[in-house]
């Protein structure tokens, strides 16, 4: 066992191992500062309104699931309105300055506050606001079309049911009894 170890350091003990180990080493390291990266950087603007529609269809397909539970039927028709889109809370910063002047037997002061955000340095060495919450859209109101929502038991069972999973009141909710042909 020890021959084999011996034999080890004898080869790393080489200059020329040393040298070549030595510019594997720095080729790696230059290699890994040119690895293509797919991370974007996301944009608040573009992605707000993609992930209000992702919000609204989830929410419409849950809502959906649940309606089909209740009532047994296959044929549900949910639509979400949104108050808006998501809404995004930056860090802020406020300085106030206050400055007094005495004229005369009258003392005057002024106040000034300066506000901005909080800036972070990204990959790219630009600056972006950085983002503190990131809050979805308040839902205005809920549409459902299924077999038996004018039967006023079931009404009543999906309503509450609705309500409660989105904390939302009950006249912020329709439900309707769809037509049979």
């Amino acid at each position: 066992m020890n021959k084999v170890i011996e034999k080890y350091v004898k080869y790393f003990k080489n200059p020329k191992t040393l040298i070549i180990l030595g510019l594997a080493g720095i080729l790696l390291i230059f290699l890994s500062s040119f690895s293509v990266s797919d991370k974007k950087t996301p944009n608040p603007e573009t992605e707000t309104e993609l992930t209000a529609m992702d919000y609204k269809t989830q929410l419409e397909a849950d809502i959906a699931e649940m309606v089909k539970d209740i009532t047994g039927e296959r044929s549900v028709s949910v639509i979400v309105t949104l108050e808006s889109g998501v809404r995004y809370s930056y860090a802020e910063t406020a300085e106030e300055s206050l400055s007094e002047k005495n004229l005369d037997r009258e003392i005057s002061s002024d106040s000034e506050i300066k506000a901005g955000y909080i800036t972070v340095k990204t990959a790219d060495g630009g600056e972006e606001a950085l983002l503190v919450t990131k809050m979805m859209p308040e839902i205005r109101g809920v549409a459902i079309v299924c077999e038996g929502g004018d039967i006023e038991s079931v009404n009543e069972k999906i309503k509450n049911a609705v309500t409660a999973a989105l904390n939302i009141t009950s006249k912020r909710v329709y439900i309707c009894g769809r037509k049979t042909k």
